[in-house]
């Protein structure tokens, strides 16, 4: 084991968890604690949104690896095997590197078609969440039909793909108020946010809010900024879609109606369920507990709101999904942890309710309300995840106190940060 390969290894595996989602602190700390494993204990870990810097020590050169684009499920799956497997012990340097170069070419598991298509069921899903009545289910999956295509056109066309969200906001906006016209909706502000709802950047503010509470402030902070900017330019789109259409901005209404009953919901949850796992190629093994993750985490948020408010059901799933995950990575012995977490992560963060502040303060509706709402969703949800990750944790240590890392006795004070 020469050091160049050790810092190698440190510099690709830290690359593909951030390629994967994770928050910038958990992949410090996580090449941390694998570089004390392969004997680099004087190592430096500097990691941001883009990529990563590590250097084995003060006189060792520092590297670095960009992020070139994000993984699916299925390979953040084995991306966090080949972690497992290193911290153990049962995978040398050579073997490691020759398995996350397969990872990063490896073919999907399902048809580009197939994926692209199950953008339908996930907004069809969310509607039944926000929305839930027939008439916007319907105008719902026309709509993220509609997303679909400038998915698809913006893998092609750079121009496309840099005002992807406004020209979704857009044209989903324009079908939906064309809809209202003749066919009468309850609440075309909602069921607008729910057809392209996947594409809002909720995951990105709240990584961002924890990030910063975690200590990294440069990453949080530049997420927070991109994810603020989205949301903008959604609202834009949303507002020139109302000047184009002739209609007013009292056509953005922001009401609930239902008439599908209680459980439209959660069977909104299981529709949503099975397209993320199809969108983002999910592993076969990982599907159910995939599923289960999200069930336990709506219904923990829906009955903690009905009880105690938006805010505090926030905080509860959250929480709930970061522990739940820790769970099921030991009865499932398999590295599921943050495959099962990402999709009731996506299921939690406030994206759309971000977006329908927004909106309605622009139109100047909602006022000091919505503003309260939509930070107090994003806080709520970014602290939820640090309470069950820092759970999960705990649960590794009590239930196998020998192969876990004691975290508390890691003096992470001495790594020296760039």
């Amino acid at each position: 084991m020469t050091l160049a390969a050790t810092r190698e290894v440190l510099l690709r595996m830290g690359s593909a968890l951030l390629a994967g989602g994770a928050p910038v602190p958990d992949v410090e700390w996580q090449i941390t604690l694998l570089a004390r494993r392969m004997d680099a204990p004087g190592v430096r870990v500097a990691a941001t949104p883009t990529g990563i810097f590590a250097g084995l020590s003060s006189d060792d050169a520092v590297g670095f690896e960009p992020v070139t684009g994000s993984l699916r499920l299925e390979q953040v799956t084995r991306v966090q095997d080949v972690y497992e497997q290193l911290m153990r012990g049962g995978i040398g340097d050579a073997a490691a590197l020759r398995e996350l170069d397969d990872i990063e070419v490896m073919p999907s598991s399902r048809p580009a078609w197939l994926s692209d298509l199950a953008l339908v069921p996930i907004g069809t899903g969310i509607c039944a969440i926000l929305q839930p009545t027939w008439r916007d289910l319907v105008t719902a999956a026309a709509s993220s039909l509609v997303v679909m295509t400038l998915m698809i056109l913006s893998r092609r066309f750079a121009l496309v793909r840099t005002l992807l969200p406004l020209l979704a906001s857009f044209a989903v906006a324009v079908l939906v108020l064309l809809v209202a016209q003749h066919w009468p909706l309850h609440g075309t502000l909602r069921t607008m946010v729910a057809s392209f709802a996947v594409l809002l950047p909720g995951s990105v503010i709240v990584t961002g809010m924890s990030e910063i509470a975690s200590g990294a402030a440069v990453a949080g902070s530049s997420r927070l900024v991109s994810g603020v900017m989205q949301l903008v330019l959604f609202a834009v789109g949303l507002f020139s879609a109302v000047s184009v259409t002739g209609e007013q901005l009292d056509a953005l209404t922001n009401v609930r109606a239902q008439d599908l009953g209680p459980l439209a919901p959660y069977i909104g949850v299981l529709v949503i369920g099975c397209g993320i796992v199809i969108n983002v190629a999910a592993s076969r093994a990982a599907i159910p507990w995939i599923l289960l993750v999200l069930a336990l985490t709506f219904a923990t948020q829906s009955a903690v709101q009905a009880l105690s408010g938006l805010v505090l059901g926030a905080l509860a799933g959250a929480t709930v999904a970061g522990l739940a995950a820790a769970v099921v990575h030991r009865l499932s012995g398999r590295p599921l942890r943050l495959v099962v977490f990402l999709p009731a992560f996506w299921l939690l963060v406030p994206g759309s309710l971000g977006l329908l502040s927004t909106t309605e303060i622009a139109a100047g509706h909602g006022g000091l309300d919505a503003v309260t709402v939509a930070i107090g969703s994003v806080v709520a949800v970014a602290a939820g995840t640090l309470i069950g990750s820092a759970a999960g944790r705990a649960v590794d240590r009590f239930l196998d106190p020998a192969e876990t890392p004691d975290i508390e006795n890691i003096d992470l004070t001495d790594v020296e940060r760039l």
